[in-house]
């Protein structure tokens, strides 16, 4: 098992993240509790990763009085269904999500695009969850790899962009000025 604690550096929250090796798949799973916007949260995840790094299922609850969950299972060829099984075509070609208030959902992608070259890059669409509002976007970001242990990321739509630090097993170090591991 990994294990990781990550405190955010520009709104007030922590998280402690395991990653779990479960033979045919992994399970990464976070809590994450703080102040974002004026707004106290307490979100868990759990996401279920193919040994190859593709998402194939995520929840996302919160907790407290504002509670709420979210969860989405994927084909892995890029379709997306809610719990009733029903298509969610808005998402269609997305094979990684991106959960705002945590640095793992970075790994996603760097793990399962470890064959690119140094200076290579890929654009990918990922589903983007901004929480604690639990809104959902379709996203297009680029991931360049920089050498084994940085990346750069960019999402292409904002123009936003940050080189992120890994360790050895893929897991975010540093997200310089937002998130920084403790552990």
């Amino acid at each position: 098992m990994k294990l990781a604690v990550w405190q955010a550096l520009r709104w007030t929250a922590t998280e402690y993240f395991t990653l779990e090796n479960k033979g045919v798949f992994q399970l990464a799973h976070g809590h994450i509790a703080g102040v974002i916007r004026d707004t106290p949260f307490s979100i868990s995840y759990e996401v279920e990763i193919t040994n190859d790094w593709k998402t194939e299922a995520f929840t996302i609850r919160a907790e407290g009085a504002d509670k709420r969950e979210l969860k989405l299972q994927s084909n892995l060829h890029g379709e997306w269904y809610d719990r009733e099984g029903n298509e969610i075509s808005a998402l269609n070609g997305c094979i990684d999500i991106d959960i705002s208030l945590t640095p793992f959902t970075n790994s996603l992608p760097v793990k399962r695009l470890a064959h690119l070259k140094d200076g290579e890059s890929e654009v990918i669409s990922v589903i983007y969850i901004l929480l604690p509002e639990f809104e959902l976007h379709k996203m297009q970001q680029r991931y360049t790899r920089l050498n084994t242990d940085s990346w750069l990321y960019e999402n292409l739509e904002s123009g936003f962009s940050a080189q992120l630090y890994f360790d050895e097993d893929g897991i975010m170090n540093d997200y310089p000025g937002y998130l920084q591991r403790r552990y």
